[in-house]
């Protein structure tokens, strides 16, 4: 696929992202200005997270930065999707955040991106906890996704990046994902 085309099917994947439910703001950016930062993942692991070590999409049970960097720089694109309501709907709109992000990355795989990529906001919440034990699995590793803070994209940066507000508000959750697109 040229260069024009990709662009045209990511304007189209871009239209799905939109459309999904829960959805409130959606940017097609280019991945360079994504932001990998050490220091988000050294948060993860040192700021009393209290899901580190737990979850499957968790560090240290996920790729490191220094990887996630070598892998990112072979994208050219990415969308950037945001879930905006109240704070008493965090687990709700954590999992709509999931949802879209799924659904955008497989609608980009249809399209002709066969690397499409997702990564979600904050630890997975699709199960109430992760299996545990030596040989537990993930038993949505179909759906489930890392976070872009476990990778160490700086979110309010990559936001900032692509003209998309990203502020705190009092009583208001934003979540934020990221399809990566080749």
């Amino acid at each position: 696929m040229d260069l024009i085309q990709k662009f045209e099917n990511a304007k189209k994947v871009l239209e799905f992202a939109k459309s999904c439910e829960g959805v409130t703001d959606v940017r097609l950016i280019d991945a360079r200005d994504i932001v990998v930062d050490d220091r988000v993942r050294f948060q993860c692991s040192h700021s009393g997270c209290r899901e580190y070590g737990k979850r499957f999409m968790c560090p240290p049970k996920v790729p490191d930065v220094e990887e996630f960097k070598k892998v990112l720089a072979h994208y050219i694109m990415a969308l950037l999707i945001q879930i905006k309501g109240p704070a008493e709907d965090v687990l709700k709109l954590s999992k709509l955040l999931h949802n879209a992000v799924y659904k955008t990355e497989k609608k980009a795989f249809s399209l002709g991106f066969p690397f499409a990529a997702g990564l979600i906001g904050g630890p997975c919440n699709l199960c109430e906890k992760c299996p545990e034990g030596e040989n537990a699995r993930c038993i949505n590793r179909e759906k489930a996704r890392p976070s872009m803070e476990a990778m160490g994209i700086d979110v309010l940066k990559t936001c900032k990046n692509a003209g998309m507000n990203l502020e705190f508000k009092n009583g208001e959750i934003t979540w934020t994902g990221l399809v990566l697109i080749d």
